[in-house]
C-alpha cells in the first residue's frame, strides 16, 4: 500500500488557526496540487445525535470504523467524518478530512491508509485544544 503523500519536489503545509472559534484549516499540498486538507473545529457543547452508520454514505467506500481514540468516525477512500470525545462530557472536536490525487485507493480496503492518518493525526490535535490530555 502506498503512502498518504506522493514524491514530488515541492511539499507545501499550511496550518492556520481559526479566528472565529476554537479550530484551524489544514492543507497539505505536492508540486501545487492539494492531496489533504483537514478542517477542525473544537465545540464546548454536547454533540447532536449522529447516525455513524449512514453518515458517510455519500462517500465512495464510507462506513463507521472503530478509531484508536475516544469518539467516532465515518472513513471512506477519501474522506472522513469524525467525532472525537472531550474530556467533558460538554465538549468535543469534529473534524472533516478531504484526500484527493493518485495515491487514493477506491477500494473496499482504501479507507485504511486515511485511517492510519486519523488514529495519528487526531489525538494530537485533540490535545492542542484541550479536548484531552
Amino acid at each position: 500500500m502506498s503512502s498518504l503523500i506522493p514524491d514530488g519536489d515541492r511539499l507545501k503545509q499550511t496550518y492556520e488557526d481559526l479566528e472565529s472559534r476554537p479550530g484551524a484549516s489544514c492543507i497539505m499540498s505536492v508540486d501545487g496540487h492539494s492531496v489533504l486538507a483537514v478542517n477542525l473545529l473544537r465545540w464546548d457543547r454536547s454533540p447532536d445525535p449522529v447516525d455513524w452508520d449512514k453518515v458517510g454514505s455519500p462517500y465512495k467506500h464510507a462506513a463507521r470504523r472503530e478509531v484508536s481514540f475516544p469518539g467516532y468516525a465515518s472513513i471512506g477512500s477519501s474522506h472522513a467524518i469524525v467525532q472525537a470525545t472531550c474530556n467533558t462530557r460538554t465538549a468535543y472536536m469534529s473534524f472533516v478530512v478531504d484526500f484527493s490525487g493518485d495515491r487514493v485507493e477506491n477500494t473496499s480496503t482504501g479507507y485504511k491508509k486515511l485511517q492510519r492518518f486519523i488514529d495519528d493525526f487526531v489525538p494530537q490535535e485533540t490535545k492542542k485544544f484541550d479536548c484531552t490530555k
